[in-house]
């Protein structure tokens, strides 16, 4: 009963927390100044962001491997890796409307639907063996993470 209570304040602590930020810009998306619109700029603003993002991503993945969790932990942190890296390619995307070409834009949009549909597929496949276990979850986000990881590096390199 000690742990379930453990995992409750951990639980309502982590959501106060969440709920206690008032910046209401996406912290996930770099920020570009208006006196800064250049494309040398504009890379070196997302090169700063992809470092920021993957310093953060390798944090959550060393303390995966290498900290002592509960099963409830590591499902958190997992569920953190894959928001970070969703949140990164949510910030690409409004990145890549704004300067893609709407043809450009439209194509890619394409892409992207079918990328979506074969995450989704291989998430589902990864959690087969592990359905209605403990392990789903960190299972099911660890692969999200992983797909997604990679394809925000192919999207910024349309970006560069």
């Amino acid at each position: 009963m000690k742990k379930g209570a453990l995992v409750l304040i951990l639980l309502i602590a982590i959501f106060m927390v969440g709920c206690g930020k008032t910046d209401v810009k996406n912290s996930n998306e770099p920020q570009i100044m208006e006196s800064e619109k250049d494309s040398d700029t504009e890379t070196r603003n997302w090169d700063d962001y992809m470092t920021s993002i993957k310093e953060k991503s390798d944090r959550i993945k060393v303390s995966l491997e290498n900290d002592e969790l509960t099963q409830t932990e590591m499902n958190i942190k997992s569920q953190e890796l894959y928001e970070l890296w969703d949140g990164a390619l949510n910030g690409m995307w409004s990145e890549l409307k704004r300067s893609l070409s709407e043809e450009e834009f439209s194509k890619l949009l394409s892409e992207q639907s079918i990328w979506s549909a074969e995450k989704e597929k291989s998430v589902e496949e990864a959690g087969k063996e592990v359905e209605g276990g403990s392990l789903y979850s960190l299972v099911v986000n660890m692969e999200a993470a992983k797909i997604t990881e990679a394809r925000v590096y192919e999207l910024y390199e349309l970006l560069k």
